[in-house]
């Protein structure tokens, strides 16, 4: 199923020159004119005035760009960028592995973070402290975004000043832990599920607030509204804007995105293996996902394995018209959310079949879309503070039903309730398992 890289042998001569490459390489070469600087005269030399030695700067060390462990006969097998990862159902630990197994070097993280968070409970296992405590320990990889914790339709009974005030005090409160960077957009912003239109003005406002912050915005559009997706762009031309859809609804509108990426600077998209590996107008990456993990893993693998060929032919053919088009737009993720879907078995899979679609695209869009367009646009991950304090709950069993409804009779519906909760699970030394819903 799979085969071990190696690096192909090199030259004496080759060895002693070859440097790995570096993220900060990459975000150059896109910076790096063509044409060279014509030559100075005679003149021009004389009149030059002698410049003072500069002082030595200590260089940063430099992340290295790394390949996959997992490597495929005839397929990319390049480095990973993950522009959609719907973290939060898998440990950070176990995440990693997945990460580093299969080449991803960054990722864009879709975090759950809600209330005000304060210094005082940030705990390892959920919000601000598990981006935090990741961050730290694997310092530029993670670009985190986040969204309130709730997804989907629920989400849109909120609309207007109190998810926009949620957003605007949970970032304020990030802001000031973390640092006014450290936090790199707001998504995903589930809007395919909202009845409002893509641009009204109760959406707008939470651009408004990224845009006045200088963070990004992702959000999941639909067919029947993808005007609006040029309208809002236009609106807000200093913002960079991250969309993914569904296939049904990129099949519909292909044409029209591909002219709305072509004409703005300031969205890209992102192909992710939750929709590449589409099968019978499922994706069944999440149709699979129950309560029963064991069987959700058979029935994916089983399906998987049976319809590989075809998952990856018909993606090709639903994604590279848009990468012939665009190839500096499209990047790549795995949009991964049910818990079952971060075992190996799943999520190499979803990987390799990602690998196989990319080496479908001409062989020059390749690493663009594998992870240099991304790295160009969105950089490297974030350099968490050393000095700031996470409570390490990885050891903590989960808070029994008792213990959840004595913090909840504790701290009641105040304002600062959230804060009073996590505070009294900290006492308690349990950890609650928030209900995921990421769509």
């Amino acid at each position: 199923m799979f085969s071990y890289g190696c690096a192909t042998p090199v030259s004496e001569a080759e060895q002693q020159t070859a440097e790995p490459e570096t993220a900060e390489d990459v975000q150059q070469e896109a910076a790096e004119p063509d044409s060279m600087q014509e030559p100075q005269s005679a003149e021009e030399i004389k009149e030059e005035p002698i410049m003072k030695e500069e002082p030595v700067v200590e260089k940063k060390e430099e992340f290295q760009i790394f390949d996959p462990v997992l490597t495929y006969d005839g397929a990319y097998n390049g480095p990973l960028y993950g522009t959609s990862e719907q973290v939060g159902s898998a440990s950070m630990d176990s995440y990693f592995e997945n990460l580093d197994r299969n080449g991803i070097n960054f990722f864009i993280g879709m975090f759950g973070i809600s209330g005000e968070p304060t210094a005082d409970t940030l705990i390892s296992d959920q919000g601000l402290g598990e981006v935090i405590d990741a961050a730290q320990k694997h310092s530029k990889r993670i670009i985190p975004f986040f969204n309130p914790g709730i997804g989907g339709e629920d989400v849109e009974q909120y609309l207007g000043e109190t998810l926009t005030g949620w957003y605007t005090k949970t970032l304020a409160a990030s802001q000031k832990i973390a640092g006014e960077d450290f936090i790199r957009g707001f998504g995903e912003v589930e809007t395919q599920e909202w009845q409002a239109r893509h641009n009204d003005p109760k959406v707008l406002q939470l651009i408004g607030i990224a845009q006045q912050n200088d963070i990004n915005f992702m959000f999941h559009p639909v067919a029947t509204k993808i005007d609006d997706v040029e309208k809002i762009i236009e609106a807000y031309p200093d913002t960079i804007f991250l969309v993914h859809m569904f296939r049904e609804d990129l099949a519909k509108s292909t044409d029209k995105l591909i002219k709305i990426l072509k004409e703005h600077d300031n969205l890209y998209f992102s192909m992710d293996a939750a929709h590449i590996i589409h099968v019978n107008n499922m994706d069944i990456i999440y149709d699979y996902g129950s309560r029963d993990k064991q069987s959700s893993i058979s029935k994916f693998v089983s399906a998987y394995d049976s319809k590989e060929k075809s998952i990856i032919s018909s993606a090709i053919s639903a994604y590279k018209p848009l990468v012939d088009a665009v190839p500096d737009k499209v990047m790549w993720g795995t949009e991964i959310g049910p818990e079952y879907a971060f075992d190996p078995k799943v999520f190499d899979r979803a990987v390799k079949a990602s690998r196989f679609v990319i080496a479908g695209f001409a062989q020059e869009h390749q690493e663009a879309v594998g992870y240099k367009n991304a790295l160009r646009v969105f950089g490297e991950g974030v350099v968490a503070d050393a000095s700031i304090k996470v409570i390490d709950t990885r050891s903590w069993p989960e808070c029994t039903k008792g213990q959840v409804t004595d913090c909840d009779g504790e701290c009641g519906d105040s304002g600062n309730s959230e804060h009073c909760f996590v505070k009294c699970t900290i006492a308690l030394q349990c950890r609650e398992v928030p209900v995921m819903d990421i769509g």
